[in-house]
């Protein structure tokens, strides 16, 4: 009975200490990477974010945020749009530590504000091809993704593998912070 009263006051007096910011923080990243088959690589992330969907869609789709959002990217050029919205095609230029200058066109797919599907067509990369999937979660959303990735240039899989556990943990946890900033103070 002691332990858990104990426990109780630690719990309230950590809740008192923090405030409303602890309110607004979010979950930590995950990130899995696998072997696909075929020198592709599986790579499955997702983190829960205290914010609504059309909060994190907004920052998830605009082109000018993401080299503040995606570790190394150097430019994100949007090609082509669909005049109601439904598609874009965007080239991404990202300079990863260890691994050539990689340049990638992909074509998006939005259905916002729940899934954005892309798949690759044209650049420096056999395939990257997956999706972003915003499903809510109490107050909150859990953005996921999904996705296969190969290189068209030789590269030791454990560098690959290295190089994403390195950079989208950073990458969620970009998205989770402006993110929050789009929401009034609580």
């Amino acid at each position: 009975m002691k332990l858990s009263a104990f426990r109780y006051l630690a719990f309230m007096l950590v809740a008192l200490l923090c405030g409303p910011a602890a309110a607004q923080t979010s979950g930590e990243p995950w990130v899995e990477t696998s072997d696909a088959g075929g020198g592709a690589l599986r790579i499955r992330a997702h983190i829960q974010i205290d914010a609504p969907a059309t909060a994190i869609w907004s920052i998830l789709v605009a082109c000018e945020k993401a080299p503040k959002v995606i570790p190394h990217l150097e430019a994100c050029i949007l090609r082509e749009r669909d005049p109601a919205g439904r598609w874009d095609v965007r080239e991404h230029v990202i300079n990863p530590p260890l691994l050539p200058r990689i340049r990638t066109i992909v074509r998006n797919d939005f259905t916002p504000p729940k899934r954005l599907d892309f798949k690759l067509v044209g650049g420096d990369m056999r395939r990257s091809d997956g999706a972003w999937i915003l499903e809510p979660l109490g107050r909150g959303t859990k953005l996921s993704y999904e996705a296969i990735v190969q290189t068209a240039f030789p590269a030791p899989q454990f560098i690959v593998s290295r190089s994403i556990h390195g950079d989208f943990p950073q990458m969620l946890r970009n998205l989770a912070k402006f993110s929050m900033e789009k929401m009034p103070a609580r």
